[in-house]
């Protein structure tokens, strides 16, 4: 146990002398040893300034204080300590947040049909700031005032889409329904639901950043897509989609290009027309177009005669192409025919001479035991026998080849002609394709041109409006109707006497139909 202490205090002494060092080195450096000695007198000074009046008071006998009535003995120090004033207790109050439930005006809890209210798809941005308030100083003689300190709360700001169900949903504030409120109004509701859940007092600035698009489809140049502005009308909807106007410069020359371009449809519907009747023909095996036929006087007064006659040649080709190849083919079947019918006569010549020679070879096999001729003899005859048998089989054979080269050659043919079918009936079927192309883009360009021409053409505007996320509203429009986001607008071209015909007929009905709009084109 010695030892341990021992040990601590060696541990000590070093650490002592190594912190004097530190302390004193600066001093050794600056002024030398007469430097040290100079700051540790000092020190020593110092010290026995500041501990000598308590050393003094600990050590100093027990006295009697004069206003002390009890007669019980106390120091120096606590007469010092009870003569002090004792300190009145002061109320430290803590930091105070001071908050109070945001009010929904009553406009925001029955949401209306307004046209700058937000609908589903929307994208709106979200602020949301915190307000705290420091507490007052109320202590004697206190001038601090209540403050306020403001912050903005950037785990919940953000921008959030109003989904099919017209709610956004907010980090740990939750779902908050907003279709069809304001901007002010969603300010108001967001506050108020932060509030139930956070008991925290907010301030909520909302703004949209993106809305849905407006779609235009109908009697319109350009059907699509159209940015949503606030208090944008049907009339202006109408004028970025392209509807008829006589006051665009333009008009003229778009008029001009859509005569162009149906004198241009309808040749090429006629001539497309001329080639169905060139196919059609061929494969019903015809070389003539038939001379009373509408198409072919239409095709002579617009084509012209050359465009007719081409096609008259084209087909008389084609149908002499395939004659001469049934001729070919024919001569070919027949010239087989002739070459199988001699080989199987030749076969039977054969046959006749293999039967001849195998009697014969018999006979002598019966002379040669009887002794009448000798063996010479029948070796003749059976090698003879074994020659004719031989060509025999050799006939048989060539007939069986020209047989098979007969029904492949029959084969190629049918193959050939069916092969024939199959590419001019391709090639009617991709005319068909491009006739109907053509027509429907020839009877566009004749609905436009009507538009032009057509005294009295107007417009009927209805607005396909989704209430939820399962219902859509269809309403009737003039031109000064608001359009909101995601309005579906469909305009139909239709007649001032159209109108006024079915209003005749059916009044109680007119009130459901879309407005009619008189374009301002005229003739």
């Amino acid at each position: 146990m010695s030892s341990g202490f021992g040990g601590f205090l060696v541990s000590a002494t070093i650490v002592t002398t190594g912190l004097t060092g530190i302390w004193a080195w600066p001093a050794v450096q600056d002024g030398g040893i007469q430097a040290l000695t100079t700051q540790a007198s000092d020190l020593y000074r110092r010290a026995d300034l500041r501990l000598r009046p308590a050393i003094s008071a600990l050590q100093s006998p027990v006295v009697q204080s004069p206003t002390e009535s009890s007669g019980e003995p106390v120091t120096i120090a606590t007469a010092i300590a009870v003569s002090l004033p004792s300190p009145e207790p002061v109320e430290i109050k803590p930091l105070q947040t001071g908050v109070s439930a945001p009010i929904v005006p009553d406009r925001c809890n029955a949401p209306e049909a307004r046209y700058d209210a937000s609908v589903i798809g929307d994208r709106i941005q979200l602020r949301i700031f915190e307000t705290s308030t420091l507490a007052a100083d109320t202590t004697s003689g206190g001038s601090m005032s209540p403050t306020d300190i403001v912050f903005e709360r950037l785990d919940l700001s953000g921008t959030y889409e109003v989904g099919d169900s017209g709610a956004v949903s907010l980090p740990a504030i939750g779902r908050v329904d907003v279709a069809g409120q304001t901007l002010s109004c969603i300010e108001a509701i967001v506050a108020h639901a932060a509030f139930k859940r956070m008991r925290t007092q907010n301030t909520i600035t909302a703004a949209f950043t993106t809305r849905p698009p407006i779609l235009m489809r109908g009697a319109v140049r350009a059907p699509g897509a159209y940015t949503y502005s606030s208090g944008l009308t049907v009339e202006r909807v109408l004028a970025q989609a392209g509807a008829i106007d006589e006051r665009d410069p333009m008009e003229e020359v778009r008029r001009i290009a859509l005569e162009s371009r149906r004198s241009e449809l309808g040749k090429t519907r006629i001539s497309l027309s001329l080639e169905r009747m060139r196919i059609e023909a061929a494969l019903n095996d015809q070389d003539v177009f038939p001379e009373d036929d509408k198409a072919i006087r239409i095709a002579l007064d617009l084509l012209g005669e050359d465009r007719v006659t081409t096609e008259r040649r084209a087909l008389a080709a084609e149908i002499e192409a395939e004659r001469m190849r049934q001729i070919r083919t024919e001569a070919m079947l027949n010239d087989m025919t002739i070459r199988i019918e001699t080989a199987r006569q030749q076969q039977e010549v054969a046959k006749s001479q293999m039967d001849y020679y195998v009697a014969r070879r018999e006979q002598k096999t019966e002379m040669l035991q009887k002794g009448l001729i000798s063996a010479s003899g029948l070796d003749d005859t059976a090698m003879r026998a074994m020659d004719a048998e031989r060509i025999f089989l050799e006939k048989h054979d060539l007939l069986l080849r020209l047989e098979a080269e007969l029904r492949l050659a029959q084969h190629d043919a049918e193959l050939v002609k069916a092969d024939r079918i199959k590419t001019l009936t391709a090639e009617l079927r991709g005319l068909s394709a491009r006739s109907d192309a053509v027509d429907r883009e020839y009877h566009t360009v004749l609905a436009e041109l009507d538009l032009f021409k057509n005294d009295g053409i107007g417009f009927a505007v209805t607005i396909d409006r989704p209430t939820d996320e399962n219902e859509t509203r269809t309403i009737s429009a003039n031109l000064n109707t608001l359009v909101r986001p995601g309005d579906l607008v469909t305009v139909a071209a239709r007649t001032a006497d159209e109108d006024d015909e079915d209003a005749l007929t059916n009044a109680s009905a007119a009130r459901d139909r879309p407005v009619f709009i008189q374009s301002a084109y005229t003739r």
